[in-house]
């Protein structure tokens, strides 16, 4: 790789990584919210749902507006509204301010990826737009990696609001990055870069994808937030190994995701990839599922699979809305609808799952069943090419 790609994508890994952390973090603490704020599982649930219906709302918007202002100012604009969001939730006294503080931050669910792929299209030469993509999408992963990591323990240490905090530190230094990045709006020639001029018409492709997003968005949202709980109610992990499990399934899927862009880049079908991807999901949850009765070995078999293939999708997803030519941040807002909107309802619907049928049996079962429709989703290699 070109030595100056390697700070190129160093920024778009940590601008990827503080655009999710506000929902990660808050998914590894549920434990100690329920006992601050008493809380219900479906409560806990609308905590990330707010999140990412407003990303899911915002999407299309971030993806034109980022078309109109380019790459340095949309990814400037995330990592401050990073900032800003997680010091707001770290002031959180009451639910209803968490709930405020979570929707806000919602705005850079939608807008972390059409910032990023907006880079990668007119930064990147096509040769090494899947691994770039790959690795730039490992940046959210980092963020689970990360929040599993250090929340439980920063918790146990001075309390989870300095753990927000500290993030939003990292969020505010990180701005200084931008500096030293020269070539975020332009480095490639307009001839390499057809995905940067859209058409006023949608690729069916680009369709297909984002109804497979809303699928592995409400799968993948119903085990982002109940999967430390669940290890620890029904497994019955420690709040550190609960963690645990969940940075695992963030740090397993780095790899993954950085290999799968490398073989994307040598011809392999974006479409038989997310395919492939959404089957082993449904292998995940079934994996899950069968950990209920205390089997904590296949739980870690499941979170393993789960992060190789529910956490590992978005790089051929965000791949394809780079090549598309749709404008890469026009086609990326129309992902991120799909998948924010997916992710939004899979959170708080798993909840009241949990809460009505008194455990997780059901809710894994539904997301097993979710995840194979995402495969028939992309599965259809239509005649038409475009959609209005």
């Amino acid at each position: 790789m070109q030595p100056r790609l390697v700070g190129f994508a160093s920024m778009l890994v940590v601008t990827m990584a503080m655009s999710t952390f506000a929902l990660f973090a808050f998914a590894v603490i549920a434990s100690e919210l329920e006992t601050e704020f008493g809380l219900s599982k479906f409560q806990l649930g609308l905590l990330g749902a707010v999140n990412t219906g407003v990303g899911g709302v915002f999407a299309p918007t971030a993806g034109k507006l980022t078309d109109l202002i380019g790459a340095r100012r949309a990814m400037g604009a995330v990592l401050a509204w990073s900032a800003l969001t997680l010091g707001l939730a770290a002031l959180a006294q009451s639910y209803l301010f968490l709930l405020v503080a979570l929707g806000l931050a919602g705005v850079n669910q939608g807008w972390g990826n059409p910032a990023t792929n907006k880079a990668i299209s007119t930064g990147v030469e096509l040769r090494f737009r899947g691994v770039i993509t790959g690795v730039k999408q490992s940046g959210v992963q980092l963020a689970v990696f990360l929040a599993g990591i250090a929340m439980p323990a920063i918790t146990a240490w001075a309390g989870w609001r300095t753990g927000l905090w500290m993030a939003a530190g990292i969020s505010l230094v990180a701005m200084l990055g931008l500096v030293a990045i020269t070539d975020l709006d332009g480095a490639v020639p307009t001839r390499t870069n057809p995905a940067d001029r859209p058409t006023g018409a949608l690729p069916v492709f680009v369709v297909q994808v984002a109804v497979y997003g809303f699928l592995l968005g409400t799968v993948g949202g119903a085990l982002g937030r109940f999967l430390p709980l669940y290890a620890e109610e029904s497994i019955g992990f420690s709040p550190e190994l609960a963690g645990l499990v969940f940075a695992v399934s963030g740090l397993v899927a780095i790899p993954t995701r950085i290999a799968s862009g490398i073989l994307l880049d040598r011809g392999v079908s974006a479409r038989r990839t997310l395919a492939a991807m959404a089957v082993g999901a449904g292998v995940a949850f079934l994996l899950i599922l069968a950990a209920s009765d205390g089997r904590g070995a296949l739980l870690w078999l499941g979170t393993v699979v789960s992060g190789m293939t529910l956490g590992s999708w978005n790089t051929a997803a965000n791949l394809s809305m780079v090549r598309e030519n749709a404008g890469a941040g026009r086609a990326s807002g129309v992902l991120m609808l799909g998948f924010l909107v997916g992710l939004t309802l899979g959170a708080p619907l798993a909840g009241w799952s949990i809460d009505r049928f008194d455990g997780y049996g059901p809710a894994w079962i539904a997301c097993a069943i979710g995840s194979v429709a995402g495969a028939l989703a992309v599965g259809h290699r239509p005649d038409r090419r475009s959609v209005a």
